[in-house]
């Protein structure tokens, strides 16, 4: 479920949610919910003690005495969660979205001779070689400014649309490694203010795509058709003269994969899908 506060959405699991713990169901709460429970605990034993002294029948009485214990067994059970909030750097310059045109395109061909190391380039073409430059460079902080992603640290997608065209993204990979060790320092730090609280571990991620018509001359069909998911291509940005992209060959980034799906198999395990 989401849930909206002021004019952000919010995933309602991410505040309290409910696990299967080996037999038993487990609840899991943010922190900010702590005060509440430990009001609600304190208020059935109150009522424990109210039951106490007022004349039941035996049977009623052991039934409540039965139903308070559980509830507050189950409530004593709960695991509490702090949250820890990514935010990567944003551009120190403002975002043009109508500079991405197109997607640009080399294709090696078969035996000529320093022919692009006959790898297949592929990346976005801007309206403005200056802005190419600038863009592209910002995905490169997404790598640490390296010039081989072996981690897939900056993902490429493509999504094939029931309007005969496909969307490209692309976006910082919400898995990348670093991630795990600035969130494990964050841990270790904090473990004896957290002291028996789970850490929820959130990203910022910041999403590009463009959307492009699909026809029988597209090149994307042929890059489909020559670039293997798992093999070697170089990334790289493009800028547009006289309609023909041109590539800037400098800033290109070995990459060794990309995802594609249909709009229809998406599911909620990919970025894409919360893209409407």
């Amino acid at each position: 479920m989401i849930l909206k506060v002021g004019k952000w959405e919010v995933e309602s699991k991410t505040f309290i949610r409910l696990e299967r713990h080996k037999a038993f169901p487990k609840l899991i709460l943010h922190e900010k919910f702590e005060g509440k429970v430990k009001w609600t605990l304190r208020i059935f034993t109150l009522i424990g003690i109210g039951t106490s002294l007022v004349s039941l029948a035996p049977l009623s009485s052991l039934f409540i005495s039965i139903a308070l214990v559980l509830i507050e067994l189950f409530l004593e059970k709960i695991l509490f969660e702090y949250t820890v909030f990514i935010l990567p750097p944003f551009t120190d310059f403002e975002i043009e979205y109508n500079q991405w045109l197109t997607n640009g395109y080399l294709f090696p061909v078969p035996g000529e001779k320093n022919n692009f190391e006959q790898c297949i380039h592929f990346g976005p073409a801007y309206n403005s070689k200056v802005y190419a430059i600038k863009f592209f460079s910002y995905l490169k902080s997404w790598n640490q400014g390296n010039l081989e992603d072996t981690e897939n640290n900056i993902c490429l997608s493509f999504v094939l649309e029931d309007n005969n065209s496909y969307s490209t993204y692309l976006y910082a990979n919400p898995k990348r490694k670093w991630l795990d060790t600035v969130f494990h320092q964050y841990r270790e730090e904090m473990k004896h203010e957290n002291y028996g609280k789970a850490q929820q571990s959130l990203v910022m991620q910041m999403i590009y795509w463009k959307n492009l018509a699909l026809h029988e001359t597209s090149l994307f069909s042929k890059f489909l058709q020559d670039q293997p998911q798992n093999g070697k291509f170089y990334f790289l940005p493009f800028y547009i003269v006289n309609e023909q992209p041109i590539p800037i060959l400098e800033l290109k980034i070995t990459k060794y994969e990309y995802q594609i799906k249909h709009r229809k198999d998406l599911t909620k395990n990919d970025v894409e899908y919360y893209h409407r």
